[in-house]
């Protein structure tokens, strides 16, 4: 009988990953073992804090983390410097990252990097790096070029590993990994699509929103990513429903979700919290009545000229109004006129404002409006 082994597998995306610990949390709140954990480049190093099992320190770090402590100079200056210096991010690596743990960890551990200028892919397990190496390999495997220096080993030059496989899952897969949890963070870098098609058990989790900078760490956004991390991964277990939000259990009719969440992103919603039918309804009102109470005047004056500017082109009108008081318009027109002739349920207007209508017949739906 096989035995199982479960991957965790993290992608590269520099400050995006907060999202990862957040990730961690979840599966550690769900009791799901990790045996295997791969990384490219920041998913490098939160790997060798999860392989030495340093949750609460990795949460410290990431909750504190800001570009100065990662870098030593501004991001404009990148280029006058060919490249900027990871004296800092070696610094920082020494003090969280701990080697002996690691090593003795039962967790396998590796990470991918690029070998310049061969440009040979190598793909490492803790084994395979050398004693006291280990911090050195992961600055190869974060290396950034051409906005980090290249990190050099032995006199080989090293560089990010999303330039060869950013989501390593085949790395996890060729160590005897049977089920796989990638974690993507919806960065430009080359993902190896084969080799993640080649695991039998494969869940990815990924954020709908823009987890923000790859290259500005700031305190506010990480704390917001990892909460996003952690709610996304407990919706991937189905533990809640919801894409952009999170929701109770079979509190909303999965017919209507796509309405409801663009209703809820396009009168801006707070993704962080867990909502209940009544209370996302409550919270999506104040802003629906917040918005009419600020924008009354351009409601009643756009309403009369919206079916013109529609007349004259529909990707006019979209373009000229704000995205909130659109729907308002839809949804007063729909709410006081349901017959066919609406303009609204025609099909060229509801193929360029479909968002649009969708989250309007949502507010109709529940008497929002």
């Amino acid at each position: 009988m096989e035995i199982r082994k479960t991957a965790l597998v993290l992608g590269g995306g520099g400050a995006r990953g907060a999202y990862e610990i957040g990730v961690w949390q979840a599966l550690r709140e769900l009791g799901i073992p990790i045996h295997i954990v791969t990384g490219s480049s920041v998913g490098a190093i939160n790997g060798a804090l999860i392989a030495q099992d340093a949750f609460e320190l990795s949460v410290t770090l990431w909750k504190e983390l800001e570009t100065s402590m990662v870098f030593d100079i501004g991001i404009k200056d990148i280029l006058a410097n060919n490249g900027l210096d990871n004296r800092k991010l070696k610094e920082l690596l020494n003090q969280y990252i701990d080697e002996t743990a690691i090593r003795k960890s039962s967790v396998e551990y590796g990470l991918v990097t690029l070998e310049l200028p061969s440009l040979t892919p190598k793909f490492f397990m803790k084994a395979q790096i050398p004693e006291g190496m280990l911090v050195d390999y992961i600055l190869a495997s974060s290396a950034l070029f051409p906005a980090m220096k290249s990190h050099e080993i032995n006199s080989l030059k090293y560089v990010d590993g999303g330039y060869t496989d950013n989501l390593p899952v085949g790395l996890a897969l060729d160590h005897g990994a049977t089920h796989v949890i990638a974690v993507d963070l919806d960065v430009f870098a080359v993902i190896r699509k084969q080799r993640i098609n080649d695991a039998d058990f494969l869940r990815i989790i990924e954020c709908s929103w823009d987890l923000g900078n790859i290259l500005l760490f700031d305190k506010s956004n990480s704390r917001r990513i990892m909460r996003l991390g952690y709610l996304d991964t407990l919706k991937a277990y189905q533990v809640y429903d919801g894409s952009f939000y999170c929701f109770a259990k079979g509190e909303f009719d999965k017919r209507y979700l796509q309405g409801i969440e663009l209703a809820g992103v396009i009168f801006g919603l707070d993704p962080e919290l867990i909502y209940k039918k009544y209370i996302f309804n409550m919270h999506l009102k104040n802003a629906v009545d917040a918005h009419i109470n600020a924008a009354e005047k351009e409601l009643q004056t756009n309403s009369i000229t919206l079916k013109e500017l529609i007349q004259e082109s529909i990707l006019k009108a979209k373009a000229t109004l704000n995205q909130k008081t659109l729907i308002l318009i839809i949804a007063r027109s729909l709410k006081e006129s349901g017959d066919t002739k609406n303009i609204f349920l025609t099909r060229p207007v509801m193929k360029l404002l479909r968002e649009e209508i969708l989250a309007a017949n949502y507010l109709i739906k529940e008497s929002l409006i």
